[in-house]
């Protein structure tokens, strides 16, 4: 007679948790990350544990190289990213800052698109053209579905113990647009765990926040077990009390495996966290492979219009070149230097000063060892002419000054020749301070002089005396493009390899 298999009151389940993927091929010469590869882990973990969750704790759709292209006549932007996931079998997510890069109807193109919940705990949409706000939702064919502010997942293991896992979600209000709303989130979040606590057995969180806003709200929420995070792009395991805070390392070069273990009897909750290298010992999924290199096929078909062999070797670099925006946006960094002096080498006279919008550095990472063309595209995805501007120094001060007090965003200069001087209390150019009444010759992006991340830089302003723009039809001239700007400076750096 078969014996009879009784509640134990005790259930086992795992998240694999990632967060901040841009990339969804291997990187690092296809030794480490791809999306495929997390297919076949999350297939190992669902065939040994069924009860197996597959997160994504913000910072998705952009930025990327792909998503700049256009296919079909429009701009890829994330699409990519959503059928990948799709196919790999991502059951949730959060809304990172990320995925307001991009405009309004572009990111409810990819809500619609996605298999998967998202979650929208502490954002709300706001409607550009009426300014009604709402949840986001999603669309279908006849259907509009809100996206929740909490998830509810329910559990049963092979003995019959049952459970109801309640999530909320929390998202950094680092990028303002005119379509989101970022509510408080501690707020929302203690009202989201509240409502939880009393409709589930255990309450997870899924955020989008820097570790130290984490770990602060790890410590309003003590009987949250665990809170699975983004944005900082490295690898943290922490605790504050009885709560683990832990994200994973940018583009899936690492994944979290959590295990929880669930007591109905005493109500607690063990937290067992292994953090997994996602390397070449991992077998790609063939599903999800093609899927991968159907798309890198539409990236390369529109790189190899601009360079022939954008896999090959251009530089090589020891000191890793941080382009990482949480650096980027706030201080002077080494890919800041090294674009800026590729910028002044291709000048057609000697410059005073060079400066770029930091927000044009979108690949969000360092780079060391073999830098290709395609590191660069992906450095500087928008690409975009340079134009040589004389511009009077007092107007130079304001958009100076305008940058300093937009640190942390991507109007924040990267630039060479200038700094400010705290001692003098004033901007220095080639060791001198600013002369007001003095024409500095400077080159800059075309971009910058649109009048869009910098309010005080204008083509039409009094202040610009001369503009200088490359002739589009003379390929020679580097200028018509900072990405060739840039890949020609690498290949003439001496190299540091050994």
């Amino acid at each position: 007679m078969t014996p009879t298999i009784t509640d134990d009151g005790i259930i086992r389940f795992n998240f694999l948790q990632l967060n901040d993927v841009y990339e969804i091929a291997p990187l690092e010469n296809g030794k480490v990350g791809g999306m495929a590869r997390v297919a076949t882990l999350r297939k190992q973990l669902t065939n040994e544990n069924p009860n197996t969750l597959t997160v994504l704790a913000g910072d998705f759709l952009s930025p990327s190289l792909i998503g700049t292209i256009k296919r079909n006549g429009k701009r890829i932007k994330g699409a990519q990213m959503v059928e990948v996931m799709n196919a790999t079998g991502v059951d949730l997510v959060t809304f990172g800052n990320h995925e307001f890069d991009i405009k309004e109807q572009e990111l409810q193109d990819r809500i619609n698109e996605s298999e998967f919940t998202w979650l929208g705990t502490s954002v709300r949409r706001i409607n550009t053209k009426t300014g009604k706000k709402s949840k986001f939702y999603q669309e279908t064919d006849s259907t509009v579905n809100y996206v929740p502010d909490t998830w509810t997942w329910e559990i049963t293991d092979e003995d019959g113990t049952s459970i109801k896992v309640g999530f909320f979600g929390a998202t950094l209000d680092m990028n303002k647009v005119k379509y989101v709303e970022y509510l408080d989130v501690t707020n929302t979040c203690l009202e989201a765990v509240q409502t939880l606590s009393m409709q589930t057995d255990v309450v997870i969180g899924l955020t989008h926040l820097n570790v130290a806003e984490d770990l602060e709200l790890a410590a309003k929420l003590p009987k949250v077990p665990l809170l699975m995070g983004g944005h900082d792009h490295h690898h943290i395991k922490d605790m504050v009390g009885n709560t683990h805070v832990c994200k994973a390392d940018a583009n899936a070069k690492t994944a979290y495996v959590h295990t929880l273990t669930y007591n109905k009897n005493t109500r607690k909750t063990t937290v067992s966290s292994k953090l997994i290298d996602i390397n070449d010992q991992l077998h790609s999924d063939e599903e999800v492979k093609a899927i991968v290199d159907k798309w890198k096929r539409i990236m390369d078909d529109n790189l190899t219009k601009v360079v022939d062999q954008p896999y090959a070797e251009i530089y090589y670099s020891k000191v890793p070149l941080d382009a990482r925006e949480s650096v980027n946006r706030r201080e002077q960094t080494n890919v800041g230097r090294m674009i800026n002096e590729a910028m002044m080498k291709v000048a057609k006279r000697e410059v005073d000063l060079s400066f770029f919008n930091s927000g044009s550095v979108r690949i969000d990472d360092k780079l060391q060892g073999t830098i290709s063309a395609v590191d660069v595209f992906k450095i500087l995805p928008f690409g975009g002419p340079l134009v040589e501007i004389d511009i009077k120094g007092d107007l130079l001060l304001k958009v100076l000054n305008e940058s300093k007090s937009r640190v942390g965003q991507g109007a924040y200069l990267q630039r060479k020749k200038v700094f400010y001087s705290d001692k003098k209390e004033a901007w220095m150019i080639n060791g001198a301070p600013l002369d007001p009444e003095k024409v500095y010759h400077a080159i800059t992006t075309d971009f910058l002089m649109m009048g869009i991340d910098l309010k005080t830089l204008h083509v039409n302003d009094p202040g610009i005396k001369k503009i200088y723009r490359p002739d589009p039809d003379d390929r020679t001239d580097l200028r018509n493009n900072v990405i060739l700007t840039f890949i020609d400076y690498l290949i003439n750096l001496p190299s540091e390899r050994d």
